[in-house]
């Protein structure tokens, strides 16, 4: 089997849009996780080693004492992959739904042209992995992680600089960069269930 970070354009491309359009089509959260994991599943061990070796030497480039604070939450990404294969394999996913249905045709009608995209935020997850295939990778963690098991794409307690950390209030998630990326529509970040922490505006 090919590394997904070894395709082609063209091969990747045909990738997204096969995976966004098998999930646009799936009518509930049911069909959509085998779509999921049968993708996901395309990673292999090497991609996956690439994934963590990047988002490491990211990390190591962030000044201290941010970069201590940031790194317990950097390998987030890996940690949700992780947690969505315990959910299929214990069935958990089965008794899950899709959250929202308008923002999930939104996210995977935009996956391709999210995954080739120069624009990548600062305060994306996925500034690290800027290639198409993160991205990708990405996306469909994520996918799963905020629009069907209604977790956050930043987690409780991630620090970012200036101070602010995502927390978790009265049963909501309050992030503090929540709604600062609105002039991209392709940001992860507009599709998270966490809510805009006011105070830091």
């Amino acid at each position: 089997m090919a590394n997904v970070f070894q395709y082609s354009k063209s091969e990747l491309a045909e990738f997204v849009k096969s995976v966004s359009a098998e999930l646009l089509a799936a009518k509930n959260a049911e069909e959509a996780v085998p779509v999921l994991k049968k993708a996901l599943e395309r990673y292999t061990i090497f991609d996956l080693q690439r994934v963590g070796g990047t988002i490491r030497r990211e990390t190591e480039l962030l000044p201290e004492p941010y970069r201590s604070r940031y790194r317990p939450y950097s390998i987030d990404l890996l940690n949700q992959y992780h947690a969505f294969l315990s959910d299929v394999r214990s069935g958990k996913s089965k008794q899950r739904e899709i959250l929202d249905r308008k923002l999930w045709d939104e996210f995977w009608k935009n996956a391709e042209e999210s995954c080739f995209s120069d624009e990548v935020s600062k305060n994306s997850p996925e500034v690290g992995i800027g290639t198409p295939a993160g991205k990708l990778f990405y996306r469909l963690v994520y996918g799963y992680a905020m629009l069907i098991a209604g977790l956050p794409g930043h987690p409780v307690g991630m620090p970012f600089p200036g101070g602010w950390t995502v927390k978790e209030e009265n049963g909501k998630i309050l992030c503090p960069i929540r709604d600062k990326e609105k002039d991209l529509p392709q940001a992860l970040c507009n599709y998270c269930p966490a809510l805009q922490d006011e105070s830091c505006l």
